[in-house]
């Protein structure tokens, strides 16, 4: 059995939603230098890994795990935190089985974000809030303004450290030879993802509007799609200037509209970093770019219907919208000249 003293993080959801975790990670690695620190994070993570360590602390290890836990998963936490000794754990996914440990482990400090909900909905419960030693509610039942969650998660972990300064998150990530060769200059950076455009409507021909309209005021296009592997790219391929990064070829078009395919981690990083501005549909890649205070007009795709529907959205702008000049949000809609017209009165930050 060690005996290393270890802290423990629980991250295991969507890749997006690390990245808003990561002011936090960061803080509480700051604060622990000489503490090992485990971190459990989801399998779509892990090219990401660079965000959270950046050479900065030697003594990480990360543990990939499924957002919904296996029972086999369950039992390898339960006894990780039983034969190692464990110091803190921070349940920053909000989970069910997170809010239980406490009450099995009563000399770990437990830290946590929980959630209140409409209609008194509360995880965890009040009685296991109480075996926690410090919480942060994160209060989705509200439908005014609140902290969004990187504020939350932030002042969870804030001891010592100057907000300012955790927040400055400028992280210099070495550039590849095979993107410094294609990069163009004074891109606009566009990020697609498949389900949210063919909801849209958007077919070859509206992307390709969009692209040209943006072409007035940058030099070039660069664009990626998502993450996913199992997502077809030929449509593109066909139609644009294509760098495959699995392949290392490039795939020249009469345009100046680049599409990234098969792109990954350090290089995705670096597109978003070295762009004029970012166009793209809420998630991982407006929060990367906000946390680095980048140009950002962020799509989010609304479909309200109701009261409810109002108030889900309404909460979700608060919990996730970054506030900072520089940031604007639009609605996109089905008619994709209406989308470029809002697109296009946020190019005044350009």
């Amino acid at each position: 059995m060690t005996k290393v003293k270890n802290i423990i993080i629980f991250k295991n959801d969507a890749v997006g939603d690390l990245t808003q975790t990561l002011p936090a990670i960061n803080n509480i690695i700051k604060i622990n230098k000489t503490i090992k620190i485990v971190i459990y994070l989801s399998e779509r993570s892990k090219d990401f890994f660079f965000l959270i360590n950046n050479n900065s602390h030697e003594n990480i290890e990360f543990k990939i795990i499924n957002y919904n836990l296996s029972i086999y998963e369950k039992l390898k936490i339960f006894f990780f935190i039983m034969f190692n000794k464990i110091s803190e754990v921070y349940i920053l996914t909000p989970k069910n089985f997170y809010f239980f440990l406490p009450l099995l482990f009563h000399k770990i400090k437990f830290f946590g974000v929980c959630i209140n909900g409409p209609n008194n909905y509360k995880r965890p419960n009040n009685f296991l809030r109480n075996y926690l030693y410090r919480y942060r509610i994160n209060d989705r039942s509200k439908i005014f303004k609140r902290p969004s969650i990187v504020d939350i998660q932030f002042d969870l972990t804030n001891f010592h450290s100057n907000k300012n300064t955790i927040f400055n998150f400028n992280i210099n990530i070495k550039i590849s030879v095979l993107l410094k060769k294609y990069l163009p200059k004074n891109y606009v950076y566009l990020h697609i993802k498949k389900a949210t455009v063919e909801k849209l409507g958007w077919g070859i021909t509206e992307l390709n509007y969009l692209f040209t309209e943006l072409l007035k005021y940058y030099d070039y296009v660069v664009f990626t799609k998502d993450i996913e592997k199992n997502i077809d790219s030929n449509i593109y391929k066909n139609n644009f200037n294509t760098l495959d990064f699995s392949s290392e070829k490039f795939t020249k078009k009469e345009n100046n509209i680049i599409f990234f395919d098969n792109i990954e981690g350090r290089d995705l990083y670096n597109t978003i970093m070295n762009s004029s501005k970012i166009i793209a549909f809420h998630g991982m890649m407006t929060n990367i770019g906000s946390l680095n205070k980048k140009l950002i007009t962020d799509l989010w795709d609304c479909d309200i219907k109701n009261w409810n529907d109002y108030r889900n959205y309404r909460n979700a702008l608060y919990e996730f919208k970054p506030v900072y000049n520089g940031y604007d949000f639009i609605i996109p809609s089905k008619n994709i000249k209406k989308t470029f017209s809002k697109i296009k009165f946020s190019l005044r930050n350009k």
